[in-house]
């Protein structure tokens, strides 16, 4: 509803005065230096036809998971996928591991440039689906909570495949329960995209590396294929099913 009443207030006012602002999307990307490889990947999947959703741990503020959407949406080549989110929307939970930047309870404000979001504004569900009307983007599916009340209710019952993972959650911990819970719906060829993998000064022994070394460890059936590195801090792999 929300999404048909600011579409319907657009074209009113273009009627009026003509269209004056420069579309939302348009704004986000060049922003973004991670925006090239995510419609990389949207595009691995469509084409290769990995079938299942797009599922993202840690939405912060929509941001990436409205440009994935999007890169979606470009040419989806016949693919029909749900754009999903997971995230307590209250900042980032304790860790052993400590972190050069991240404490406990950061991110549950927004901290960085956001065409509708202020910065020191509150982060929540709310601030992602007006993001998506913005960009005139179909509604992302939410799941408010922590990663272990969450992602067991929905996967696989809700979303029995998942074509590609997005892990922006920062820490072990949150990567772990995200790989673990999410395991019974990855199919063949599926991708899976770390935000965060060279934090704590790219240790494989801590933080995302870590938590996708021992899910590897533990998961025998799966062998993992670089994809590309991109931005600053992220890693890309590709699934297969030995």
């Amino acid at each position: 509803m929300r999404q048909l009443i600011r579409r319907g207030a657009r074209t009113l006012r273009d009627l009026a005065i003509g269209p004056d602002e420069v579309p939302m999307m348009s704004q986000i990307i060049p922003r973004d230096d991670r925006a090239t490889t995510f419609m990389c990947a949207l595009d691995y999947i469509n084409y290769e036809r990995i079938p299942g959703d797009v599922l993202e741990f840690g939405v912060f503020t929509g941001l990436s998971l409205a440009i994935l959407s999007q890169g979606h949406h470009f040419d989806p080549k016949g693919m029909d996928r749900r754009f999903v989110g997971f995230d307590s929307f209250a900042g980032l939970p304790p860790s052993a591991d400590a972190h050069a930047r991240w404490q406990p309870a950061d991110c549950a404000i927004n901290h960085s440039w956001h065409p509708q979001l202020p910065i020191g504004a509150p982060v929540t569900p709310d601030a992602t689906r007006d993001l998506f009307a913005a960009c005139d983007l179909p509604t992302p599916e939410l799941h408010v909570g922590s990663f272990a009340q969450t992602i067991p209710t929905a996967v696989p019952s809700r979303y029995p495949a998942v074509a590609l993972m997005h892990l922006d959650c920062d820490l072990y911990e949150s990567t772990r329960e995200a790989l673990e819970y999410a395991s019974p719906a990855l199919q063949d060829g599926a991708m899976l995209m770390f935000d965060d993998w060279f934090h704590y000064r790219a240790n494989p022994h801590k933080g995302q590396a870590r938590a996708f070394s021992e899910f590897l460890a533990a998961h025998p059936e799966w062998i993992a294929t670089s994809y590309r590195t991109y931005a600053t801090f992220c890693h890309a792999f590709i699934l297969s099913r030995r």
